[in-house]
């Protein structure tokens, strides 16, 4: 029951302090520009770096503020990269809770791979969905310290919607792991996915638990397997597949509304696909420069 406040809480209201702070200061339209030319060569312009920004706190806001981008492309665009390979604030906090105190070297090359990922999902997107994206047109306000008391409220009424939004959700994921793990269910669903879970990624198979879980909220891919006695490959594989695992079912409903059911399964599908094809790739790989050494 510690998880979500011991574990999550502090980074997400860190994150927010942060990105806050540079929302109310103006940089954010800087940011913009700066990225355009970079963005360009993925097919969008550089503002829709605000909604991937956003994206790092919680994919819920990030793809509603794809609204702002010019073209029905670059929205879908948007999702996708939100959605396939960008952590969230609490799933951020899970990687760091899993890895930072095994290899800092892991953690950090987790995030170099969801930075490929995202560039890569950009490229492909931009190539299947047609269209063109318009040119960046943007007011660059004057650089100004945050008013005070409007800030403090921008981070309560944030905190507040993550408490409802992302607390409840994970308290209820943890009640229905206390179920699955005191009764039969969690063995029986093991044996079912045994050949992919122990053969194909390497895992334990306790850590079917996260996999199942990682429906309700995507950090409950990761947060599982700080019990599990695993070696420094195990949980790199663990956070990767957690990495690009499907989105929480609230991100699912975001996608279904601003777009279609279709365009949501189907990212859906992508993000699961990717999940275990990337995990089993890095633990067979892993395993083969481990035989080397």
């Amino acid at each position: 029951i510690e998880w979500p406040f011991a574990l999550i809480l502090p980074y997400v209201f860190l994150f927010y302090v942060v990105f806050s702070f540079l929302e109310d200061t103006g940089y954010l339209p800087r940011i913009a520009v700066l990225a355009d030319g970079v963005f360009r060569r993925m097919g969008i312009q550089g503002g829709n770096i605000i909604p991937l920004m956003l994206g790092f706190g919680c994919a819920v806001p990030a793809i509603l503020g794809s609204r702002a981008a010019n073209t029905y492309k670059e929205r879908i665009m948007v999702a996708a990269m939100v959605s396939l390979a960008i952590p969230c604030a609490s799933q951020s906090a899970a990687f760091m809770s899993l890895l930072g105190d095994r290899s800092l070297f892991a953690l950090i090359s987790v995030y170099l791979l969801s930075m490929f990922i995202v560039l890569m999902t950009g490229l492909v997107v931009d190539k299947i969905v047609p269209g063109r994206s318009q040119a960046l047109l943007l007011e660059v306000p004057n650089l100004l310290l945050p008013d005070r008391q409007a800030f403090m409220k921008k981070l309560k009424l944030r905190l507040k919607h993550f408490f409802i939004d992302a607390e409840g959700p994970l308290l209820m994921g943890i009640v229905i792991a206390s179920v699955i793990v005191e009764t039969v269910l969690l063995n029986e669903f093991s044996k079912v996915i045994a050949p992919l879970v122990q053969g194909w990624l390497g895992l334990p198979k306790e850590a079917s638990l996260a996999l199942l879980l990682g429906i309700i909220r995507r950090e409950l891919a990761v947060l599982p397997l700080l019990d599990l006695n695993l070696n420094t490959l195990q949980l790199i594989v663990g956070a990767v597949i957690a990495l690009f695992y499907l989105p929480c079912l609230s991100v699912f409903a975001v996608l279904a509304k601003e777009f279609t059911v279709k365009v949501a399964s189907l990212i859906v599908v992508v993000t699961i696909v990717s999940a275990f094809l990337f995990g089993g790739i890095v633990n067979h790989l892993g395993g083969l420069l481990l035989g080397l050494m």
